[in-house]
Formats: structure tokens, C-alpha cells, sequence
């Protein structure tokens, strides 16, 4: 009984052996990289000085290798993880951003009583290249393209009812408004801002200078009379954003721009 146990006991540990030497070989033939891997779950905001203890160098083979993957975490010194890493996570270069870049957390910002928010879809050139964070207050610039005026508008509930069933039997009108662009919000409130995704570093580009990438989501809070042109510009015109500072002054009366005045 000895012997056979002794026995089995050798045969496992030639087998183990044996398919251990079977698999290095596969990955020598399949030119191996180092690259770092997560031996743990690393959460998101974790510095790189911390990362270094929870990842290890290992063998991967070309063919599976991430790009951008790290075999030095030198390259992305002094930033941290935008996104929570997994364990066995290669460790890429795009998994991180500089902390001046996080965007602070909602409730940081303290939100007047009374306002409504908003979240409306922004490209970064029209929302100051991508740049606001919760706290910024921002005016908002609406811009139209002609509209058709196929008849007065309604003054009452009665005349609207009237137009809408179309019951006015006269002539349409043919002519057009303008194009149009004009300020129709001061100092609204950004309370949150949601990027598509993180920015990442490209080699001899200052960070600074990297266009964010893809659509924003940017929360406004502002008043409820505010919030009706907000909303009218987002679904029949274009929203722009400009960074307001507290001692911005504000037009008044406020000036409608059109190809007439746009010279002034």
C-alpha cells in the first residue's frame, strides 16, 4: 500500500511536471511579452504607487497582448486608475488619467433651493473643448435656423386649439425668421458633468492639449422659466456653453444676433 501510494504520488508529480513544461513551451513558441497584471481588484482612483503592490510581471503571449499594455508603471507616474481594474487585468496605459482631470463628485456641489436640473447632450468645442466641472456656471447660448411662419402665433389656449386642427382657411405665410443667435441663460449651475470616456496620454502631447473624446453629459440647475428655454434650444435649435465669471455683465435688454447686426 506504501509503494502504491508512493507511486501515484510520483506519476502526479511527473504529470504536473510534464503539462507545466507543455505550457511553457506553447507560450515560448507564441513570442511572450512582460506585461504588469492585476493580482487583485483595484479600484478606481487608486494612485500608481499603490497599484505597483498589487500587480506582477507576467508572460503573456504576443497575440493576446493589449495595446498599450505596461511592462513599466514609470510611464504613467503621478496619475491614478480612471476605472476599476480586475484581477488578471493586463495593466494599459489608458486605464489611467491625472487626478487634475477627475471631475468632482455630485454631492460636492451645493444646489440652491428651488432650481430644476437638466441634462443636456453636449460636443466638447460647444461646451468650453470639454472642460467644465460641477461648480462652473455657465450662460447658455441658443442658435436657430430659420423657422416657416405658416401663420401668426397663437396668443390664447383658443387660438392655439384653432391652429393646431389647422381651421384658419387663409393663406399660409412663406416668409422665414432669420438664423438667430442669442443669450437666453446667465449663470446657470453645472452640477455634473459625464464624459464618454476618460482622456488619455499620448506620447510627447502635453496632457492639456488632448480634445476630449466622444459627447458630454453636462446637468444644469437653473430656474423654471430657464429650463423651458433649455429645453426648446436642445430640441428645435443648438446649445452652446460659455464659463461664466461672477462678474460677468449681463446684456440687458438682451440682444438677439442676426447676419444684420452681426457686424456691430
Amino acid at each position: 500500500m506504501v509503494a502504491a501510494i508512493l507511486l501515484a504520488a510520483g506519476g502526479t508529480w511527473v504529470l504536473v511536471n510534464y503539462v507545466a513544461n507543455l505550457e511553457d513551451a506553447a507560450v515560448e513558441d507564441q513570442n511572450p511579452v512582460e506585461v504588469y497584471v492585476a493580482d487583485v481588484a483595484i479600484p478606481r482612483g487608486t494612485p500608481v504607487t499603490e497599484v505597483a503592490g498589487l500587480v506582477s510581471i507576467t508572460l503573456v503571449p504576443q497575440a493576446v497582448l493589449v495595446p498599450g499594455a505596461l511592462d513599466n508603471l514609470q510611464q504613467v507616474a503621478g496619475l491614478e486608475t480612471a476605472v476599476d481594474l480586475l484581477p488578471g487585468e493586463q495593466i494599459v496605459v489608458g486605464r489611467f488619467i491625472d487626478p487634475a482631470d477627475v471631475l468632482p463628485e455630485r454631492g460636492l456641489v451645493d444646489i440652491p433651493p428651488g432650481l430644476l436640473e437638466v441634462t443636456v447632450e453636449m460636443s466638447p468645442e460647444r461646451s468650453v473643448g470639454g472642460g467644465l466641472v460641477p461648480g462652473d456656471k455657465v450662460a447658455v447660448i441658443s442658435s436657430f435656423s430659420p423657422f416657416t411662419l405658416d401663420a401668426v402665433e397663437p396668443e390664447d389656449e383658443e387660438d392655439l386649439n384653432s391652429f393646431l386642427n389647422n381651421e384658419d382657411e387663409s393663406e399660409p405665410i412663406t416668409l422665414k425668421t432669420p438664423n438667430t443667435t442669442g443669450i437666453t441663460v446667465h449663470k446657470a449651475l453645472v452640477t455634473r458633468v459625464q464624459r464618454a470616456q476618460a482622456r488619455t496620454e499620448t506620447s510627447g502631447v502635453e496632457s492639456d492639449d488632448l480634445a476630449p473624446q466622444g459627447t458630454l453629459l453636462v446637468t444644469l440647475a437653473v430656474e423654471t422659466t430657464d429650463l423651458e428655454q433649455v429645453i426648446f434650444t436642445a430640441e428645435f435649435g443648438t446649445l452652446w456653453l460659455a464659463r461664466e465669471q461672477d462678474d460677468t455683465v449681463e446684456d440687458d435688454p438682451v440682444l438677439i444676433i442676426t447676419r444684420a447686426n452681426v457686424y456691430r
